[in-house]
């Protein structure tokens, strides 16, 4: 059975607040660090952000070849209000 947690990642189409990434790589830290009862709770977490980023990627592969359209990395975009100059 999945965490709670698990099961909001699941069902959720976004990671709250976080990037996936930083997600995964927190549990991955935190599964070397748990205890032997911890640990299957956050393999669990951990399985459902992998699935999660797999399903995100097939998107992204999808939108590409469907479209030739190629997707902007949103870290590279920088928001106007850092481009303006006080006056």
């Amino acid at each position: 059975m999945l965490s709670a947690r698990a099961q909001t990642a699941i069902a959720s189409p976004f990671m709250p607040s976080r990037r996936l990434d930083d997600r995964i790589r927190d549990l991955s830290a935190n599964v070397a660090r748990a205890a032997n009862g911890d640990v299957e709770g956050i393999l669990q977490e951990l399985l459902a952000a992998i699935h999660e980023k797999l399903e995100r990627l097939r998107a992204r592969a999808a939108t590409r070849f469907l479209t030739g359209e190629c997707l902007e990395e949103r870290r590279a975009i920088v928001p106007d209000r850092y481009l303006r100059t006080p006056q």
